[in-house]
């Protein structure tokens, strides 16, 4: 999970050599994307929003599912599996790239467990080398103070969920285990099993934060002990460049986009594939974040499930939520702010406990229909809970935040199924 991001502004000769005398193709489009002076030609960046463009080099991907909705989807922020655009690339078997597939507004909840959750202790991260966090207290609170340390959060750029990676030797160590968060167990949980892991167990993962201008060089994910089970990339906020290349520097990655919401499945050949984040390109004006990250009043007046779904930052306007009344709505979208509280929507029973079904979660078996229009879910259910501890205020402090940061999160089962670390 040696993944960490790092800025590489060192200037190399074109056709870099690879220690074994190849060329190292790698490394040569990681420096053409970062360039600055002059900047690249992007015209070669696959598109999955426009896949029509890229027809030869990309084809769609079949999912896991029966044909009907499954409600669980919702308890997640995703919309149908049966509705997710998925498309394989042709030059890397196993490479699955998913278009945002989250509801609209269910972003807002994954990117505040990433920016104010996930950096509290016990969770390691790079900030523990300079400083001693108290477990009271958040980087993000620190942040938001008027002190020496209001810049922490610039400075944050990972965190280490589960089993802890150690740099230093280069492994995963079985003592510095904690707690895998439950919500973002069962997400990925979900999206495993619907590309064919039903078996899947997160037990690792690493949150990666990105400032404009930063990147991550050329490296394969080979540490864990069973590397028949995918890699689960999430990103929220800004855009970046993702290179994937093969099992060996020489060959050519390919560069694709990759948006706030887009998930990135690595498997079978592509697991052990070499890959890089050359660039993060700013998508909107200055303190503002992507459109799916923006606040709204309205959220929870209209349908969530966009018209096309490659628009998710369009909301069908002429539709409402299904089996939510005027009053219904207004509880939703008007709670509280004195009732606050601090546990995230999936964590009522602890993080030591993966989510096993529905009731768990406490999904509304009244919240569910389907049309000819698609699956209609009972969006209130989680998109009320993810902001019941959040008004628009701080929501905008988040924002400004998210308009100058990319956030990956990415997932992987470190050992056989039965097996520990340790035993391994």
């Amino acid at each position: 999970m040696a993944d960490a991001p790092a800025d590489i502004t060192s200037d190399e000769s074109c056709h870099q050599k690879s220690p074994n005398g190849r060329v190292d193709y790698v490394r040569e489009e990681y420096k053409r994307y970062k360039r600055k002076k002059p900047p690249p030609d992007l015209s070669e960046v696959i598109d999955f929003r426009d896949p029509s463009t890229f027809r030869d080099r990309i084809e769609k991907f079949q999912l896991q599912t029966q044909g009907k909705c499954d409600k669980s989807d919702s308890n997640f922020g995703l919309r149908c599996v049966k509705e997710w655009q998925t498309y394989e690339l042709k030059s890397c078997s196993g490479f699955i790239f998913i278009v945002n597939p989250f509801l609209h507004g269910a972003q807002r909840y994954w990117t505040r467990r990433c920016i104010k959750d996930f950096p509290r202790k016990p969770n390691v991260c790079n900030l523990d080398a300079h400083m001693t966090l108290d477990t009271r207290e958040t980087v993000w609170r620190l942040s938001q103070r008027n002190n020496e340390n209001n810049n922490l959060m610039d400075k944050l750029r990972w965190v280490h969920l589960g089993y802890h990676f150690d740099y230093n030797v280069v492994n995963y160590k079985p003592e510095r285990y904690h707690n895998f968060p439950s919500d973002l167990a069962g997400l990925t949980k979900h999206i495993a099993s619907a590309v064919g892991y039903p078996d899947y167990s997160p037990e690792a993962g690493i949150v990666n934060y990105y400032p404009l201008g930063g990147s991550m060089g050329g490296h394969t994910d080979h540490y864990e002990s069973d590397l028949s089970w995918p890699l689960i990339s999430l990103s929220f906020g800004q855009t970046a460049i993702f290179l994937i290349g093969g099992a060996t520097r020489d060959v050519r990655p390919v560069a694709l986009y990759v948006r706030s919401g887009d998930i990135i499945i690595m498997s079978g050949k592509s697991r052990t594939a070499f890959h890089a984040v050359p660039r993060i390109i700013k998508v909107g004006k200055e303190n503002e974040p992507p459109c799916c990250l923006k606040w709204e009043d309205g959220l929870f007046s209209r349908d969530v499930t966009s018209r096309n779904p490659d628009e998710s930052g369009v909301l069908d306007e002429s539709s409402v939520i299904p089996g939510a009344t005027n009053k219904d709505i207004t509880k939703t979208s008007c709670l509280n702010r004195t009732q606050r509280i601090e546990k995230p929507l999936f964590q009522k029973f602890g993080d030591d406990k993966i989510i096993r079904g529905l009731e768990e979660v406490g999904i509304d078996e009244r919240g569910h229909s389907e049309t000819d229009e698609g699956c209609r879910c009972d969006q209130p259910n989680f998109l009320a809970k993810s902001t019941e501890t959040l008004a628009l205020e701080e929501w905008r402090e988040f924002e400004i935040y998210l308009s100058k940061t990319r956030i990956n999160v990415n997932v992987r089962q470190v050992h056989e199924s039965g097996k520990t670390v340790s035993s391994s």
